[in-house]
């Protein structure tokens, strides 16, 4: 019979992907997740199927898109979303409690304001907007301490257990307000870094993520246990015009750590392809050795993990949102060179990330004019690279069942065809 593996998450909060030294940042102290990328496997294009807590983690359980599950914006006061809000219930971790897994969570949940039937253990969990203070006093005691502390004496209690158990510790930070324990700071203040309380929080959530794994060594688990680090979405440290930290299609708000070690996993790998929170579900189920529900539209990891990807994956990655500040709704599709951005509004936008991977020269129907600057008459045209992305597109689209999705492109499509008829007849 084989062993079912254990399987530990550890999630963190707005956190972007380039903040870690695994990902190439040059500046942070992460030791922890950069020994864990030496012991596993780093997927350098993670991202989140939409920028904003609630939706993406509802994603993350189900493993199925917001517009799938309906849960499209943040939730407070609410006991539990999957039993009044979501239009799909039945989470993964419905699925191990009742495989045989013991389950359980520490920390950040934002899903609902009290236990979900689905955890066995419960401890120092809370939905969200709680200080990262325990006392309020900065300084004081870090709420994820805190939470680390009670996660590590629980896989500690687990040794020689019968049952195999999948755990959850989610960290707040580095979500804002940022702030972590003063020691943090100190590769931080002082040598031109902004927002050296997001990156103190970042190297505070790290040290916290060695102890898990320390915690599994000690206990003798590390062996057959899985450990995923990942956050729910990125920050734009307020930089895009829409949507203060989040709820914006560009890279810093999507792009998310991922990060996979555990048995089968080869040491220091990496993977390019495409991968999402969507993909959680399905691949917690392959390594619990469940069938996938037919609902998740998610793809399951481990064959990837295993170094054995399949002969077809994700031509590119689809987005849902909304904007925070003026709510338009928005689809955005990305791929190795492009993203392209369809808003309800009109106002698409289309960059080449590999000229442009901040995302700041929107070249969407170049040449254009520009109140007689001509900053970007010089551009080439670029409607039927538009045209096929928006296919590739609506073609997930459809596959995910997103009517608005389709309606959002093929509007997007209908504007275009005068500019491809051009093109067409100047040949």
């Amino acid at each position: 019979m084989t062993v079912r593996p254990n399987i530990v998450l550890v999630m963190t909060d707005q956190q972007r992907m380039d903040s870690l030294t695994c990902y190439g940042n040059c500046f942070t102290v992460t030791p922890g997740t950069a020994a864990m990328a030496a012991k596993g496997m780093c997927f350098d294009a993670a991202l989140t199927p939409w920028p904003v807590c609630t939706p993406a983690r509802a994603t993350a359980w189900t493993g199925t898109y917001p517009t799938m599950h309906g849960v499209i914006d943040n939730l407070y006061g609410v006991d539990n979303a999957f039993a009044t809000h979501s239009a799909v219930p039945e989470t993964i971790w419905d699925h191990l409690k009742s495989s045989g897994y013991h389950t359980a969570h520490f920390g950040k949940w934002h899903l609902g304001e009290v236990k979900p039937p689905f955890f066995d253990h419960w401890e120092e969990s809370f939905n969200s907007r709680r200080g990262h203070w325990i006392d309020g006093k900065l300084d004081g005691e870090y709420r994820p301490d805190r939470a680390t502390d009670a996660a590590t004496d629980w896989v500690r209690a687990q040794a020689g257990a019968d049952a195999p158990f999948a755990m959850i510790l989610s960290f707040y930070p580095p979500h804002d307000p940022y702030s972590a324990p003063k020691r943090f700071y100190e590769p931080y203040r002082g040598r031109g870094v902004p927002f050296a309380g997001y990156y103190a929080a970042v190297s505070a959530l790290d040290h916290d993520l060695g102890r898990v794994r320390a915690a599994l060594r000690d206990a003798g688990l590390a062996d057959n246990t899985v450990v995923l680090y990942f956050s729910d979405h990125g920050d734009t440290f307020w930089y895009r015009r829409e949507g203060e930290h989040k709820f914006v299609c560009t890279d810093d708000a999507l792009r998310i750590p991922f990060i996979a070690e555990g048995p089968g996993i080869s040491p220091g790998s990496r993977c390019a392809l495409p991968v999402g929170l969507q993909d959680l579900a399905p691949t917690m189920m392959e390594l619990a050795g469940l069938d996938i529900p037919p609902v998740m539209q998610g793809r399951s990891l481990v064959p990837l993990l295993r170094g054995d990807p399949p002969k077809t994956w994700r031509k590119g990655f689809y987005v849902q949102n909304i904007t925070h500040i003026s709510a338009i709704h928005q689809r955005a599709w990305r791929t190795e060179r492009w993203k392209l951005i369809v808003s309800a509004n009109g106002a698409h936008e289309l960059y080449d990330l590999a000229a442009d991977p901040e995302e700041e020269l929107n070249i969407f129907l170049t040449p254009r004019p520009d109140g007689g600057f001509e900053r970007f008459t010089h551009y080439p045209d670029y409607a039927r690279q538009i045209d096929a992305l928006a296919a590739d597109m609506a073609e997930t689209a459809q596959d995910l069942g997103d009517a608005e999705g389709l309606g959002l492109i093929a509007d997007l499509r209908a504007g275009l065809s005068p500019r491809l008829a051009a093109l067409v007849s100047a040949v």
